[in-house]
C-alpha cells in the first residue's frame, strides 16, 4: 500500500528506522561531546578551588606576618620613645653643664684680673 507521500510501509519504516539510528548517533556523539566539556569543566574547576585554596594560605600567611610586623611597630614605638626621654635627659644635663662652664669661666676671668692686679700691688 502507498502512503500519502508516494511510499510503501516498508518504505517509510525504513526512513523512519535510518532517521532513528541517526537521532540515536546524533545524540551518542552529542553525549561524548558533553562529556568530554563535563570533564575540561572539572579539571578547571578543581585547578581554580586548588588556586584559591593557594591563595588563603598565603592571605592567612600575610595576616600572620602583618600581625609580627605590627608589634615590632609597637616594640620600635616604645624604644623611640625611650630614646627620646633619655635624649632629652641628656640635652638637659648638657645645658646645665655649659651653664656652670660659663659661670667658670666667668670666675676665671674674676681671679685672672685679681691676680694681676694683685701682682701690680708688689711690683709697685
Amino acid at each position: 500500500m502507498l502512503s500519502d507521500s508516494g511510499m510503501t510501509a516498508d518504505e517509510l519504516d525504513d526512513r523512519f528506522a535510518r532517521l532513528e539510528a541517526l537521532m540515536r548517533a546524533e545524540s551518542a556523539e552529542t553525549r561524548r561531546h558533553f562529556d568530554v566539556a563535563a570533564e575540561g569543566l572539572r579539571l578547571e574547576i578543581r585547578v581554580i578551588a586548588e588556586g584559591h585554596e593557594v591563595l588563603r594560605a598565603d592571605v592567612a600567611e600575610l595576616k600572620t606576618g602583618q600581625t609580627r610586623l605590627e608589634a615590632g611597630l609597637g616594640r620600635l614605638e616604645i624604644r623611640q620613645q625611650a630614646l627620646e626621654y633619655r635624649q632629652e635627659r641628656v640635652e638637659t644635663r648638657l645645658e646645665r653643664v655649659e651653664s656652670g662652664q660659663s659661670e667658670l669661666s666667668d670666675g676665671q676671668q674674676a681671679l685672672v684680673t685679681e691676680v694681676r692686679l694683685l701682682a701690680a700691688r708688689l711690683r709697685a
